[in-house]
């Protein structure tokens, strides 16, 4: 991780356009040249991210999803700003449409939800467990596959998810009202797909059916 100066920083974020900040200062900025600027804050005083940088992670996560197949974006630079007690993640835009947004503006949902099951039982599969999984952290890509954004909250394990990890993580998912409305309007062809990529059991599949169905009521 190299360290830059406050008037770098300065220089860095000069006209790019604030995609997301909150109370304590910018978080996420888009420049020019369609590159994303991310900026990490640790949250308390004493927390693991002294040691391991929630900036380092997300640039961990991203190797890591690459090294087993799984689209997501393109790592630029680390850097730490001492001054302004910041770490600096620059990546390369990943282009495609939000899932939530394509599923709001396609006739075809029944094949999208086989797409988004088949993906979510591909990433259990690879032993990723993605705190932050919703519609709204999955792009649909130019080449049609889907990918992943925003990854900093996640768990990538040796061997493929538990089925109870399967079944939490499916809670992290199904946050928001609109991914439910989604599901629950996709319900057969969704669990169908999860079930079969995922070589569930009758058992699992109606654990997972059952949990499902909890959620999205």
């Amino acid at each position: 991780m190299k360290t830059i100066s406050k008037i770098s920083f300065n220089k860095l974020i000069a006209g790019a356009e604030v995609i997301e900040k909150d109370g304590y200062g910018l978080k996420v900025l888009e420049t020019q040249d369609s590159r994303m600027i991310k900026i990490f804050r640790r949250k308390r005083f004493f927390s693991s991210a002294l040691f391991k940088p929630y900036a380092s992670r997300f640039v961990v996560n991203a190797n890591k999803l690459h090294a087993l197949s799984i689209p997501t974006i393109q790592i630029q630079s680390l850097s730490n700003c001492p001054e302004i007690k910041r770490q600096i993640v620059i990546y390369q835009k990943l282009a495609g449409e939000l899932l939530r947004d394509t599923f709001e503006q396609t006739s075809n949902t029944q094949q999208l939800s086989r797409l988004f099951a088949g993906f979510v039982a591909k990433l259990h599969a690879k032993g990723i467990y993605f705190r932050s999984i919703h519609l709204k952290n999955i792009l649909v890509l130019e080449n049609g596959e889907l990918g992943l954004i925003d990854i900093s909250d996640m768990q990538i394990k040796r061997n493929a998810l538990s089925l109870r990890l399967c079944l939490r993580n499916f809670q992290h998912m199904l946050r928001y009202p609109q991914d439910k409305k989604i599901i629950r309007e996709n319900f057969n062809d969704f669990l169908d797909t999860y079930a079969l990529e995922k070589r569930l059991n009758d058992s699992e599949k109606i654990r997972v059916k059952t949990r499902l169905l909890e959620l999205i009521h």
